[in-house]
């Protein structure tokens, strides 16, 4: 009896016992409990290749302590809607490095003018940086990624001057507008947020810094209009922005 016992204990045990071996053997599939223990990554923390990422965005550009001027009359400070895009290549999961541009459309600040005798100008301005830039991610998760970089190129003002026609009986020779474009280096700083979409697309929040360093004499036109910011300019921008990516 004592013999009988002590094999059916032992067949109790290699019942038990098997079972989980089995679990460890070379091509079977792990359990539950072990998948859940080595998940495979998902979201951001699964890029591990190199990503081509094309980017566009709007924003709010504000210049706080340019003087926009119109001679010896001057504003403080100017705002912009803008728009901005980007060329990025991502060597890895940490860096990526890339060019673009930002855009500045509708100032919202003009100091008043003095036209010449007899002829109405209307004015008009706008903004434009090209530049590169290096980012780097301190922290990837898989819905949300954090980045941080910096910028450098030129930046570009663009004040155009177009005459009235409509209050005019006096016929003009040659274009009825003419550019002032102020160009300067620029260089800054940027970061942002970066939220999983899908699996090539993701939305971003972005905040940039940047100066401006644009020539300190005021251009002038044939009819001595001026450029109307000059000097170095501190530049802030928030935006949004949408990415597109591509696995190389």
């Amino acid at each position: 009896m004592k013999v009988i016992a002590t094999l059916g204990a032992g067949l109790v045990w290699l019942t038990l016992a098997l079972p989980s071996r089995a679990q460890n053997l070379p091509g079977q599939r792990a359990a539950p409990d072990d998948l859940d223990a080595a998940r495979v990554a998902r979201g951001f923390a699964a890029l591990n290749r190199p990503t081509g990422i094309a980017e566009a965005g709007v924003g709010w550009l504000t210049l706080p302590g340019a003087s926009v001027c119109a001679g010896s009359s001057c504003r403080k400070g100017d705002t912009s809607f803008e728009l901005d895009a980007w060329e990025l290549f991502r060597t890895n999961r940490r860096f990526a490095f890339g060019a673009g541009f930002l855009l500045g459309l509708i100032p919202t600040t003009d100091a008043p003018r003095t036209n010449p005798m007899g002829i109405v100008r209307d004015h008009s301005r706008s903004y434009l940086t090209l530049e590169g830039t290096v980012r780097h991610y301190p922290y990837i998760g898989e819905s949300v990624e954090l980045w941080w970089g910096i910028t450098g190129g030129i930046a570009i003002v663009n004040d155009r001057f177009s005459v009235d026609n409509s209050n005019m009986n006096l016929a003009l020779v040659g274009g009825s507008a003419s550019t002032i474009r102020s160009e300067g280096a620029s260089i800054g700083a940027a970061g942002g947020a970066v939220f999983w979409l899908a699996n090539h697309w993701s939305l971003g929040t972005v905040f940039r810094y940047g100066n401006w360093f644009l020539p300190k004499v005021a251009a002038k036109d044939p009819l001595l209009e001026e450029a109307s910011v000059t000097g170095r300019n501190t530049m802030f921008s928030l935006g949004i922005s949408l990415a597109y990516r591509i696995p190389l």
